[in-house]
């Protein structure tokens, strides 16, 4: 056993790298359409006009947001990662959600921010609730005290399923952001699919290595992503 196996390194190691051209070999005509779009969707980035109006130019933020985790799980799909892409391709569409809904509906800014600012006054109330005197020096403390003593928007912020309606991606809430949930995003059962087997005889037996089961799949929503982002960012560049 070298320093450069997996048993070893796990998926820090040589070999692991190794499994990188098999997997893109295997999945070559998936790999070619999702960096085809992604190339799409940057080059469209650059007829972004600056001087546009705010939520526009904040949409343009969170799809930048939504192309980097798309081209991130793309590079943990091809290194046979098994669940670490679940929650990136998650955020993924959440963001792209967001981005869609304010091309939209630019009024949505205001509750974006109301959102913000509700969850960053309720983080630093259970922070002090949670012991920050003495865990936080006594500058930060006083910040965060500060904070909590603010007073919320009374409106209530714009919710992931909220921001979909509004994009027109509800099957795509329901399904791509919903099923990420449940395979890997958050620590359900069902992401330990990949992990843990039950032999016959009732005991565990557990894998630790790359897995190619869900690559198909995962690139085809990668795919689903960049291209509802793209249509809906032409659409708002056509109606600027």
């Amino acid at each position: 056993m070298t320093a450069t196996s997996f048993d070893v390194l796990g998926f820090f190691s040589a070999e692991a790298e190794e499994q990188r051209p098999l997997l893109r070999e295997a999945h070559s005509s998936e790999f070619m359409k999702v960096e085809g779009l992604a190339t799409q969707a940057i080059s469209d980035l650059k007829a972004v006009d600056g001087e546009a109006t705010q939520a526009y130019l904040i949409g343009v933020a969170y799809w930048m947001r939504c192309i980097e985790c798309c081209q991130a799980a793309v590079l943990l799909v091809e290194r046979g990662l098994p669940t670490a892409p679940f929650p990136v391709m998650r955020t993924a569409f959440e963001c792209l959600f967001v981005a869609c809904a304010l091309w939209r509906k630019p009024d949505l800014v205001a509750k974006l921010q109301d959102g913000h600012d509700s969850e960053r006054i309720k983080q630093a109330k259970a922070m002090v609730a949670a012991g920050a005197a003495g865990r936080v020096d006594p500058g930060k403390l006083l910040e965060l005290e500060s904070v909590a003593a603010e007073m919320p928007s009374a409106g209530p912020g714009l919710t992931a399923w909220e921001a979909a309606g509004a994009a027109g991606l509800t099957f795509e809430y329901q399904t791509a952001y919903r099923g990420f949930g449940l395979a890997g995003a958050h620590a359900s059962l069902r992401s330990l699919d990949g992990l843990v087997e039950e032999r016959a005889d009732g005991s565990i037996d557990f894998h630790f290595g790359p897995d190619d089961r869900h690559t198909a799949w995962l690139l085809s929503l990668v795919a689903t992503c960049l291209t509802g982002g793209i249509q809906r960012h032409r659409e708002s560049l056509s109606g600027a």
